[in-house]
């Protein structure tokens, strides 16, 4: 009688520090209690891994950490019967080892935000072997994760950063994105991330810079603005005085700046940001990044175009920041969380605006 030698399936590339499981079948006609695999690396011709596996199962688990990632192994398995015999060695088995890919969706902010309703993501890539992708594909998911498009499978044209294009996002809508890999040697791997579309967003920090675009015919704001879509910035930040009528009028921006990093916001001169392309103040996200500012007054003020929506003032006190927005007679104010803000040390206003209610929270560095 011919002993039957059990067949080895093929054993994906995986990742050694996390172990994996190879599967075999046999179709002889005595009872198999054990399995023995052995692996042996293919440039030294080493045996690195011999082990006997007790299941009724056909599989053999490999613990983790016991190959080297980025090397090329063959294995072969038999199996132990009921009686102690061994069946013939399978046919051997080549495969690779490779450390886990990483994947980072780089546009989405820390706050799980995108600014624009087309947006091209770009998922960064790095393999500590040097492995190289083949091919990749981006996938679009609702908030509850159900499938909303496939996008085609694509060749990358780098291989740290793959791109795909996303259009028609709905402003305020929760989102998953997924970038799904192959490498050349057949590793899979994906990695997706959630985000929410706010495109008419004005988020300052940094410093503030203004120069004039005559070709469009605006004062542009910029490396302190992510992103405005659909609107223009219309006017930059400048200090308010009194003129010889006893009205304000916008000066020529008369701030100091340090660094070129902080502007320097005189107690008098709080900056004032006008025509920032909202019909109300309304449904917009700013992060401000701040450092000794004085106390119980007035040091920032957004205001939409005059006459077309209602102006929005900041306060600090020593542990909070305080919004004011007035209508008349009626006055609403808004207070940040409670926290003790050092001098000398730079804190973030993070302020949140949707339709007539505002969120502030103070971030410490």
């Amino acid at each position: 009688m011919v002993d039957i030698k059990p067949t080895l399936y093929v054993i994906e590339p995986w990742d050694a520090l996390k172990g994996t499981s190879v599967y075999y079948s046999y179709t002889g006609s005595k009872q198999s209690l054990d399995n023995e695999l052995v692996i042996t690396d293919i440039l030294s011709n080493e045996i690195v891994y011999k082990y006997e596996f007790s299941s009724f199962e056909k599989v053999h688990h490999i613990p983790p950490s016991l190959l080297t990632n980025g090397s090329q192994y063959k294995a072969k398995i038999r199996v132990k019967m009921i009686d102690g015999t061994y069946s013939p060695y399978s046919n051997e088995v080549s495969f690779k080892t490779f450390s886990t890919p990483v994947l980072d969706i780089d546009n989405i902010d820390g706050q799980g935000y995108v600014y624009n309703s087309d947006v091209t993501f770009i998922a960064l890539y790095s393999q500590g072997d040097g492995e190289l992708v083949k091919s990749y594909r981006f996938s679009l998911y609702d908030e509850n994760e159900d499938l909303i498009k496939n996008f085609p499978i694509r060749t990358p044209s780098s291989q740290e950063a793959l791109t795909e294009v996303v259009k028609g996002l709905e402003k305020g809508k929760g989102y998953f994105i997924e970038c799904s890999i192959e490498t050349i040697n057949g590793v899979t791997y994906s990695h997706k991330e959630r985000f929410i579309p706010l495109y008419i967003v004005p988020s300052i920090n940094g410093v503030i810079s203004t120069r004039n675009d005559s070709d469009e015919g605006f004062i542009r704001v910029t490396a302190n603005l992510k992103q405005i879509t659909g609107t223009q910035v219309q006017s930059s930040p400048k200090s308010l005085i009194n003129n010889e009528n006893n009205s304000l009028e916008q000066i020529k921006d008369n701030y100091k700046y340090i660094d070129n990093e902080w502007i320097v916001i005189p107690r008098e001169d709080p900056v004032v940001f006008r025509g920032l392309g909202m019909n109300r103040a309304s449904d917009f996200i700013t992060k401000v990044w701040c450092r000794n500012i004085p106390d119980f007054k007035e040091f920032l003020e957004i205001r939409p175009v005059e006459g077309e929506g209602i102006p929005i003032k900041f306060y600090k006190y020593p542990n909070k920041i305080v919004a004011e927005k007035n209508i008349g007679d009626i006055q609403s104010r808004y207070i940040s969380n409670l926290v003790s803000i050092p001098k000398d040390v730079d804190f973030m206003l993070y302020v949140q605006v949707i339709e007539h209610r505002i969120y502030l929270e103070i971030k410490i560095l």
